[in-house]
């Protein structure tokens, strides 16, 4: 089915491409000049080709150049917030240091019970 599928789609490409190239009412203007001739269909292809071309080089470069910047102002935002929160850390700390004292003071005690267990199951195991 793949195969099939893979035909049939280059057969219509085939005769869109065709239908294109074997058009006789395709005029091409150079300079204010009418070309014309046998290769007045391959001139229009070239032409409009290197115009997309450009586009997508253009397109390209347009896409780089933003990710750039956005990934510069990414870092710059970053840098504000973690400045904001060091700086509301700072303004902060007088207002909880009682807070702290009872949160030291619980944390002390449970790390010396922790200790004393794993001191006393040591001593088991031996």
């Amino acid at each position: 089915m793949k195969k099939l599928l893979t035909f049939i789609l280059i057969v219509m490409l085939a005769c869109l491409f065709l239908d294109k190239i074997g058009a006789t009412d395709m005029h091409m203007h150079f300079n204010g000049d009418d070309i014309d001739g046998p290769l007045e269909w391959l001139f229009g292809l070239v032409f409009a080709g290197g115009g997309l071309l450009i586009g997508a080089i253009a397109l390209v470069f347009a896409a780089v150049v933003t990710g750039v910047v956005l990934a510069g102002v990414g870092m710059v935002v970053v840098a504000v917030v973690a400045f904001c929160v060091l700086l509301a850390l700072a303004l902060s700390t007088p207002v909880l240091l009682p807070l702290l004292i009872p949160a030291a003071i619980v944390w002390w005690l449970v790390s010396r019970n922790r200790k004393q267990a794993r001191t006393q199951t040591h001593q088991q195991s031996l």
